[in-house]
């Protein structure tokens, strides 16, 4: 796989040193970004029989990673990192609520606000379903020898870096809500 082709390698890379990535490669190969695509598409293929076993979409199992990397995300916050609009947030919430799976709760800080906080039902089933998608996730990879993960893993920790879904709380620390 080429990921620069003959004429961005040609030239001196431009300033700070790093050339761009094609959008697609020369020869007709899909480019890094769709590769990439299709990687996070089949380990979500692989994962969704744990998400049905427990009754949940994968949109569902996602806010329940959401709110637990955040431990009590406004429900606002948890919108704004889901990228979902606050009301369609509401009957998530509602859902997952039904299910045991999480609780609203006061905000301490902030009378009008509602926190969502996972339910002790919320954290095994996402342990459950964490695992399932790890095993799909080690399957795939599984094709790449340890040097390569190693690689891909530091690649990928780069890309990670600085990226926060939540913002920072209004007149808080600066820090996302649920770190501290």
């Amino acid at each position: 796989m080429t990921l620069v082709s003959d004429q961005e390698s040609a030239g001196p890379p431009p300033e700070g040193g790093i050339s761009p990535a094609p959008s697609a490669p020369a020869t007709g190969e899909p480019s890094l970004a769709e590769l990439y695509l299709r990687t996070a598409h089949r380990i979500r293929r692989r994962s969704a029989p744990s998400y049905d076993q427990f009754g949940l979409t994968e949109a569902q199992a996602r806010a329940l990673r959401v709110i637990s990397r955040y431990e009590r995300p406004r429900m606002a916050d948890l919108a704004q990192a889901l990228e979902v609009v606050p009301r369609s947030i509401t009957s998530m919430v509602d859902t997952l609520e039904a299910a045991g799976f999480v609780a609203r709760q006061n905000d301490p800080t902030d009378r009008r606000a509602t926190i969502v906080v996972l339910t002790e039902a919320g954290h095994e089933v996402l342990s459950r379903v964490g695992r399932m998608r790890a095993e799909a996730a080690e399957q795939l990879f599984g094709k790449l020898g340890t040097a390569e993960q190693t690689e891909l893993r530091r690649i990928l920790e780069i890309l990670d870096a600085g990226e926060e879904p939540l913002p920072p709380r209004r007149g808080g620390s600066g820090r996302p809500h649920g770190r501290r």
